[in-house]
């Protein structure tokens, strides 16, 4: 029922004890591959949705950065025509999700977040997305079926450079699952 719900966001809703439950975090070969189950009431959720489950990124630091000014503008105009890049990156990426019943793959290639405009450090939360009756969906990806509370001091996953930006997924102090983004110095 939709007063079940906790607002997650956006207009979306979480449904009381709903979440995306990782089993398996892969960082490597470009890619962070992210496997779990779609989980409602601490039970494998299968419950159909009226469009396709989608991952979306969102940048903590993107949605808080000021208007850039005249001057950094014409800068940044000035680099991309260099570069020939595309716009700005938004402050929220989505990706495809794969889906059988409850359980779910989602991809995040590493490129998509060592981008041109990268920010000196940049955090990205995760979430799954999709609608039900009519009703948005957001459920964070973490991990908290288990019996081992604290991963954020506990698992470290390995960091993966790609143009001078290297990604780190990280789970944080509520045991969910975020991407870290940090500027490398030319050097490397």
């Amino acid at each position: 029922d939709a007063g079940a719900g906790a607002r997650a966001g956006a207009g979306a809703e979480r449904p009381a004890g709903a979440h995306a439950e990782i089993g398996q975090v892969w960082p490597r070969d470009g890619h962070i591959r992210i496997l779990g189950t779609i989980v409602s009431g601490g039970a494998p959720d299968e419950a159909p949705v009226d469009e396709p489950w989608t991952l979306r990124l969102t940048s903590r630091e993107r949605r808080k950065a000021p208007v850039p000014s005249v001057t950094e503008r014409l800068v940044n105009r000035l680099k991309r025509s260099v570069t020939r890049s595309a716009e700005r990156t938004p402050p929220r990426l989505y990706l495809p999700v794969a889906t059988d019943g409850a359980h779910f793959e989602a991809v995040v290639p590493v490129r998509d977040l060592a981008v041109r405009d990268a920010l000196p450090r940049e955090h990205w939360d995760l979430h799954l997305v999709s609608a039900r009756g009519g009703r948005r969906l957001a459920l964070r990806v973490g991990r908290h079926l288990d019996d081992m509370p604290g991963k954020k001091k506990i698992v470290n996953f390995p960091e993966q450079t790609e143009a001078g930006v290297a990604v780190l997924p990280y789970y944080t102090d509520g045991d969910h699952l975020s991407v870290r983004c940090a500027r490398r110095g030319s050097a490397e």
